[in-house]
């Protein structure tokens, strides 16, 4: 084998490798999560929040995860109705705090506190 067609052996090699990695990363995000997973993107997209009108990127892409993983969430608790707010909320250009926060009533009863306020502590 000559050295040139060595290189790209290794080459599709290491792509397939690659995309393999992908794969398996991609079919981690499509199964059940935790409350530990739900509370935890609450609080990423609570650590967003600015006062007043909320605009710009992070905030909607917290929502939208958030909403991606409340509505894996298989506990006893029913998120899907909060996952359909925040996801509509994520293809939105602009929202309100008042508008997160009543987009989210299941799952700060799952957590246990409101929406920015992070996680109660005894």
């Amino acid at each position: 084998m000559t050295h040139h067609a060595l290189r790209l052996r290794r080459a599709a090699v290491a792509m397939a490798a690659a995309g393999l990695l992908a794969a398996a990363t991609a079919a981690c995000s499509i199964g059940p999560t935790t409350k530990k997973e739900v509370c935890d993107e609450y609080d990423s997209l609570g650590s967003r929040l600015g006062i007043g009108q909320v605009f710009g990127d992070p905030v909607f892409s917290a929502a939208g995860d958030l909403a991606d993983v409340a509505d894996r969430y298989e506990g006893p608790e029913d998120l899907s109705a909060d996952a359909e707010r925040l996801e509509s909320i994520a293809d939105s250009d602009s929202t309100t705090e008042l508008e997160l926060s009543e987009a989210t009533s299941s799952v700060a009863a799952l957590c246990g506190h409101q929406l920015g306020s992070g996680p109660f502590v005894p």
